[in-house]
């Protein structure tokens, strides 16, 4: 078996292998974390393995392991990790495929059905909103996407309405709350899914949860990470996630969406703003949900809390729907030209 100590640093190890937790991990998440380390024999070295948090998993606990020079990333899931409306084996499986392009870290062991699962750590740096925004990244993330996007995924259809509808229906049963505004802009993007819906515009391998910390500019490009919604979705899904989440003005966002599409039209851009504000909704009720959860057993980005990422998304729908008129962007997003790449 595994002997386990708590350490915030460094310490001299008998002939024994040891794993160190650093303070402030949960002992339920140490206990877990040695009984996988034990089921897969993952015993790297007689200088014990290291375990500390790393932070910025909203949904699940994350930690790093280190034996030396050399890192790992440990996800631990939920008992109930599909309260989420997340399929953990398609997660797993999106991210060994994303990973097989070059666009994802390597899993090395997983843990079924529980969904737990071991991968490479990569280095480099987790962006945030206004990294996304600088055009000296646009090129770069928008060629991963398209690496991607490429790609088909058949284990998992995703749907952006759905999804807010597990949303909506998980707060609802956890005592989540919403912002004053959030029930009449629900009603209007309901009116979208009826546009969308008979529209047929381009689907592909989509990652569908892209926030500004799923990415990783390295030194080989940008990765992605959480694959946890990943699925055959709509394109526009991505880009608009991408540049709601970044919150680029319209002239950033048109600016990027020629990166991906020289030939971009209005019907295009329409098409985002539909799923900006669709996505903006949607991770409104995902913190209404995820809040009364996950609040006391995640380690958060500093300056993040579910309460501020629904008021950023709340002011981006609201801004977004004021200054475009329901009406026409309906009209707008349900054309496809022929050749549209999203």
């Amino acid at each position: 078996m595994i002997s386990v100590t708590t350490s915030t640093h460094s310490e001299t190890v008998n002939q024994q292998p040891r794993c160190l937790f650093e303070e402030g991990v949960p002992v339920r998440v140490r206990d877990t974390a040695l009984d996988l380390l034990d089921q897969w024999r993952f015993l790297p070295g007689e200088h014990g393995l290291r375990l500390s948090i790393l932070p910025g998993g909203a949904n699940n606990i994350n930690l790093i392991l280190e034996h030396g020079d050399k890192k790992w990333a440990l996800k631990i899931r939920e008992p109930d990790a599909s309260f989420a409306g997340t399929s953990v084996t398609a997660a797993i499986e999106a991210q060994t495929v994303a990973a097989s392009i070059g666009l994802a870290p390597a899993v090395i062991a997983t843990c079924l059905p529980e969904g737990h699962f071991m991968s490479e750590f990569v280095e480099g740096e987790t962006l945030r909103p206004q990294h996304i925004r600088e055009p000296s990244l646009a090129r770069g993330i928008v060629d991963a996407l398209k690496r991607l996007h490429a790609h088909h995924f058949p284990p998992r259809k995703f749907d952006i309405f759905d999804d807010l509808r597990g949303f909506i229906a998980g707060a609802a049963k956890l005592g989540g709350s919403y912002p004053p505004s959030f029930g009449a802009l629900w009603e209007i993007a309901q009116r979208f899914e009826t546009t969308l819906v008979a529209a047929d515009a381009p689907v592909g391998f989509g990652h569908n949860d892209l926030v500004p910390q799923n990415f990783i500019a390295c030194l080989d490009g940008v990765k992605m990470v959480d694959f946890d919604y990943a699925g055959e979705a709509l394109l526009a899904i991505d880009l608009a996630s991408v540049t709601s989440q970044a919150e680029m003005s319209d002239d950033e966002t048109r600016a990027f969406l020629r990166l991906y599409d020289p030939q971009l039209d209005e019907s295009q851009i329409a098409r985002v703003q539909v799923l900006r504000f669709v996505n903006a909704l949607r991770e409104v009720a995902w913190a209404a949900m995820a809040e009364p959860f996950m609040a006391a057993k995640t380690t958060l980005l500093d300056g993040w809390s579910y309460r501020s990422h629904a008021d950023v998304n709340i002011r981006l729908a609201e801004v977004l729907i004021r200054e475009n008129p329901a009406d026409q962007l309906a009209s707008k997003a349900g054309l496809v030209r022929a050749g549209a790449l999203f």
